[in-house]
């Protein structure tokens, strides 16, 4: 039995994740840690009752005790600090998105995943539909919007682009004539214009995809959509945690592309991998955390 081991029940995340693992033949929630920063301590104690799991109040002494960790917090900066006892003991471990604010914290992630596969960051990529997207193809031109303009949600769209680019990103340059806008080039040649500011209503993500044919995806913000995801996403982490995949470069590169998003945006300024841009990026998970408030 694979036993797995939860940092965080800040968001809606962990209960939809653990419904999830609960239908999965060989995988068990076991261990559950949380902060007390958005859930109530009753919350947390019903919550290891629903999955018989054992509550830690050292988030480290869990690494001993489970196969695979989940980091869920809502607070970014959090990240890091919680995920690198169980990387050093070989603990493969998934990150919720964001994987942290600043480049010191992404190249973190990467040093420690020396150790064990990393996973995690958005879910949207692994919507069926954006995931039987090729990966591959020539003279090719990508599209993609999103809603709720601001870094939490921007990195969704950075995932995505980066997982159907299956290839580095080059180069990010703002667009401030088409709304809140970039272009990202990839190594592979691929040009994608994505775009942040997209309307609310019904919380659409939707890409674009012309190449050899045109291929449109939309996702809707409905429940249907989120568990087509979420069960994609999951059992990719199970596969991690067999060690029959690993993502850890992809992750890593996608996190630093929504950090050169950041810098492009707000500096504007063309940025690429090794731009100073990068550096000066300061993305505050506290002050998200102040208000925050999850789905349920």
């Amino acid at each position: 039995m694979l036993t797995i081991g939860i940092l965080g029940l800040d968001t809606s995340h962990p209960e939809s994740f653990a419904k999830i693992l609960q239908r999965r033949d060989g995988a068990t929630v076991s261990a559950v840690w949380d902060g007390g920063d958005v859930r109530s301590d009753e919350y947390v104690t019903e919550f290891c009752e629903t999955y018989e799991a054992t509550r830690y109040d050292n988030p480290a002494m869990m690494a001993e005790s489970v196969d695979v960790a989940m980091v869920l917090t809502a607070n970014w900066e959090t990240h890091l600090p919680l995920a690198r006892p169980f990387l050093d003991a070989g603990v493969p471990t998934l990150v919720d998105k964001p994987l942290g604010g600043t480049l010191d914290t992404i190249d973190g992630f990467e040093q420690a995943a020396e150790n064990a596969p990393l996973f995690g960051g958005s879910a949207v990529p692994f919507h069926p539909e954006i995931a039987a997207l090729p990966r591959s193809a020539s003279e090719r031109t990508l599209f993609a919007a999103g809603y709720n303009d601001y870094y939490y949600y921007r990195v969704h769209l950075a995932d995505t682009v980066r997982r159907i680019a299956n290839a580095d990103w080059s180069q990010v340059e703002p667009m401030t004539d088409l709304g809140t806008s970039v272009r990202v080039t990839f190594d592979d040649g691929l040009n994608t214009v994505v775009r942040f500011d997209g309307p609310h209503k019904d919380g659409t993500f939707g890409v674009l995809d012309v190449a050899d044919q045109t291929r449109a995806v939309e996702i809707p913000g409905t429940e249907a959509a989120l568990k087509k995801m979420y069960e994609q996403y999951i059992d990719a982490f199970l596969d991690t945690a067999h060690r029959e995949r690993d993502d850890t470069d992809t992750l890593v590169d996608a996190s630093r592309l929504a950090l050169a998003i950041e810098a492009a945006l707000k500096q504007n300024t063309t940025v690429t991998p090794d731009s100073n841009s990068l550096d000066e990026v300061r993305l505050n998970g506290e002050a998200f955390l102040d208000d925050y408030s999850p789905y349920y």
